[in-house]
């Protein structure tokens, strides 16, 4: 997948769960995307099929959005790649050759001790990257980068887009889905901007490690440097040879030389108030600390450069970006597939808004668990209840009546067009759906909303106390358990 689709993915995603109201995307807007887009797609599509079909969508939407609210063309149009690793990549690089080159003890005396150059504090501190590498790439791609360094390196390297909202009716509404969808692509882009940070430190402890061999060769073409040794644990060579050869005895056999006798080291031995040492010229003992580190730095941190960077490359191409929030994409495959619930809504004496018909969409999604398919069939009058004409009936929907709960319940009127209905559909009413937006408002100012939105809700129940429906409000946190046939 490319990283540009899945970001208009996102965008579109954050826009739709902040936008309930449909405000910014309409519903029309949707169903012509997803017309565009391909839908329906077959139950069985593959997830590249889902993948094009969302991002077709997605590229639809963002255009009806840049036509409806061309001011949000700064954040919408804007590549969602644009960081600056390529300045802390410069910055790093000029710092780690600077530092490496002056890291050295060629110093004015022109003596150097064996067992204190610099070349082998960087062996060591590498040898401990590497343990912590061997834990750190096999981790999952969520804890792999959970230190605190690395997000503060993340967000340094975020290039922030400057973005207008010169909408004011709209502008908190796509503030709010701007703020999500940044929250969600930084969280995508996470685990790949760390894993390029991580391959960018490779090369940069290898650029550090190569200056500092480059400094000691540079110093040493001017000046004859004497190499010695010094300690205050190791008091003869005999101690020395076994780790000297254990650290350079690799270099040593590709150098295709030998370290020197115990005579020879004894005699390298410098010791403070003695009389003068010489030594023996530096000249080879540089040259195998350089393949030292040619060996154990240069080369494995090149390795671990690329590794790195394919894993970044990888991952850019296989952002979980559904994990985002699944069931809004579970919903929109659901739906563009066939497999959500289907139900048709007959409203009764009134119009839903496209606020009201979203709220219902999500009531039902949350009680039936499951994406939902609704179908709204034209408005019965009253008066019609006995009478309602021939609604377009599906026999394989389930069936809802929306009522306004700011009226009085009625058997004549009420629960006679659900007994109609009830026997004219080929299966009888499930849903009794109580828009209560207008009950609400007009309620709000009184001390005793609650209790007299109760007491609305007891008589809907009781009228309906004979049938086998379930209640669902449009307003309220709670869903009524259906009322069963006594």
């Amino acid at each position: 997948m490319k990283p540009k689709e899945v970001r208009k993915i996102i965008i579109v995603q954050a826009v739709e769960q902040t936008d309930e109201q449909g405000v910014a995307v309409h519903n029309s807007d949707r169903t012509e995307a997803a017309a565009v887009a391909g839908a329906p797609l077959p139950k069985n599509s593959s997830s590249a099929d889902q993948h094009s079909f969302l991002a077709k969508r997605s590229e639809a939407i963002i255009t009806r959005l840049l036509a409806r609210f061309p001011d949000m063309s700064g954040w919408l149009l804007a590549p969602g790649d644009k960081h600056r690793l390529g300045l802390l990549s410069g910055i790093l690089f000029v710092v780690a050759a600077i530092v490496g080159f002056l890291t050295n003890e060629l110093g004015p005396d022109k003596r150097i001790n064996i067992l204190s150059f610099p070349l082998l504090g960087i062996l060591a501190w590498n040898i401990m990257a590497y343990l912590r590498e061997a834990v750190l790439f096999f981790r999952h791609r969520d804890t792999r980068f959970s230190g605190y360094w690395t997000s503060a390196c993340v967000r340094f390297i975020s290039d922030p887009e400057k973005r207008t909202l010169a909408d004011p009716e709209n502008s908190s509404l796509l503030e709010a889905a701007r703020k999500l969808y940044e929250r969600r692509w930084y969280e995508l882009q996470f685990p790949v901007l760390g894993s390029r940070i991580k391959s960018l430190l490779h090369f940069v402890a290898l650029t550090l490690a190569a200056a500092a061999i480059g400094g000691m060769y540079i110093k040493g073409l001017a000046n004859e440097y004497r190499a010695v040794w010094e300690s205050t644990f190791i008091i003869d060579a005999s101690q020395l040879r076994p780790f000297l050869q254990f650290v350079l005895g690799p270099a040593v056999a590709i150098s295709g030389d030998q370290l020197p006798s115990l005579e020879k080291l004894n005699a390298m031995h410098w010791q403070s108030g003695g009389d003068e040492v010489s030594g023996e010229n530096a000249a080879r003992w540089i040259h195998w600390y350089a393949i030292s580190i040619g060996l154990f730095v240069i080369l494995p941190r090149t390795l671990l450069g690329v590794l790195w960077r394919i894993r970044s490359s990888h991952l850019l191409r296989n952002l979980p970006y559904r994990e985002t929030c699944p069931h809004y994409f579970d919903h929109l495959l659901a739906i563009s597939t066939g497999n959500a619930r289907e139900l048709q809504v007959i409203p009764y004496s009134l119009n839903p808004g496209e606020e009201v018909k979203q709220v219902i969409v999500n009531r039902f999604e949350s009680t039936l668990q499951c994406p939902v398919e609704i179908d709204w069939l034209p408005t019965i009058d009253f008066g019609n209840e006995e009478d309602p004409g021939n609604p377009p009936f599906d026999a394989g929907s389930r069936l809802a009546i929306l009522f306004n709960f700011a009226a009085t319940p009625e058997k004549e009127t009420h629960l006679t067009l659900h007994q109609t209905l009830s026997g004219q559909a080929p299966k009888p009413v499930e849903f009794v759906i109580l828009d209560t937006t207008g009950f609400d408002h007009k309620a709000a100012d009184f001390p005793d909303a609650e209790k007299r939105r109760d007491e609305r809700l007891v008589a809907w129940e009781k009228l309906f106390s004979g049938t086998k429906v379930q209640f669902l409000l449009t307003g309220g946190d709670s869903v009524p358990s259906s009322s069963s046939e006594s």
